[in-house]
């Protein structure tokens, strides 16, 4: 019983510890939850409830046993999303500077380990979703569903990260980068004046 009760703690830990902290983090992303995980929440407290009024310690074992499946596959979920939720910020990154050239940031090696690491994320994610469509109600194949999102969840958090840690810098470039496509045209549009005044001389 007390191994029971160890096990149905380190469910409230791991609900407060990494399913909060992700929530937090899809929310101020996403603005939302994800139906998928707050199911699975829904049915992890379910299971505790009924392990908690369970008269036989088999019944109460195994609704601790189908709280902690559920567990895995709502911090699996959080992961997941995560994933999406980061990939589209790095889109929105893209978008942000698809002018600039990014090649300027620490003589280029921003840009080159930047991709290198985003590279390496989107192959995580594609390996864990592969693995993911496998699952078959086996616990070894969602446990190595689950720490393949999490490494891809890690990976992505790399490229954000790193993205963060050079804000300054792609500031500066994107300035710079601002600053010449309006001497640009300012350049154009002083030599369309002259050549008109020069047409206008010519004519009178």
């Amino acid at each position: 019983m007390h191994d029971l009760n160890s096990r149905i703690k380190n469910i409230y830990q791991q609900h407060l510890e990494v399913i909060s902290p992700l929530m937090m983090q899809l929310e101020i992303y996403d603005a939302a939850f994800p139906v998928e995980i707050l199911n699975e929440i829904r049915a992890i407290f379910t299971h505790l409830a009924k392990s908690s009024v369970a008269d036989s310690v088999d019944d109460k074992e195994k609704n601790v046993n189908n709280a902690e499946s559920h567990l895995k596959r709502a911090i699996l979920d959080c992961f997941k999303y995560s994933c999406m939720s980061l990939d589209d910020r790095y889109k929105k990154f893209e978008e942000q500077y698809k002018c600039v050239d990014l090649s300027l940031v620490s003589d280029g090696e921003f840009l080159r380990e930047l991709l290198r690491k985003r590279d390496d994320a989107e192959k995580k994610l594609l390996d864990a979703r592969k693995t993911d469509l496998e699952i078959k109600h086996d616990a070894n194949d969602l446990q190595e569903a689950y720490q393949k999102y999490e490494a891809a969840f890690c990976a992505y958090g790399e490229v954000d990260n790193m993205i963060i840690a050079s804000y300054t810098s792609l500031q500066n470039v994107k300035k710079k980068a601002l600053f010449k496509d309006r001497l640009a045209i300012a350049s154009f549009v002083i030599g369309v004046v002259g050549l008109i005044i020069g047409a206008v001389s010519l004519l009178s």
